[in-house]
């Protein structure tokens, strides 16, 4: 099974833990998906390579398997 990060911060997830200024661990997506990140404001270091958001919640990842509903930013 897959460890999924989320950022504390701006509610980034991501399998990588280093690519999230303030990660903590997570179960699996039914602990997040589907619910708001905790602030509208991003990450500066995630800005600018995110590549998928969740069509349902709006949540941002980096790996499309870890939303229920990914489409592809930009």
């Amino acid at each position: 099974m897959t460890k999924i990060y989320e950022c504390e911060t701006c509610g980034v997830v991501t399998a990588v833990r280093g690519q999230v200024c303030a990660p903590r661990g997570v179960e699996d997506k039914g602990s997040y998906c589907g619910t708001a990140p905790e602030t509208g404001e991003m990450c500066s270091d995630m800005k600018g390579h995110l590549a998928y958001v969740c069509g349902s919640c709006g949540r941002p990842a980096e790996q499309a398997e870890l939303l229920c509903n990914p489409l592809l930013t930009g």
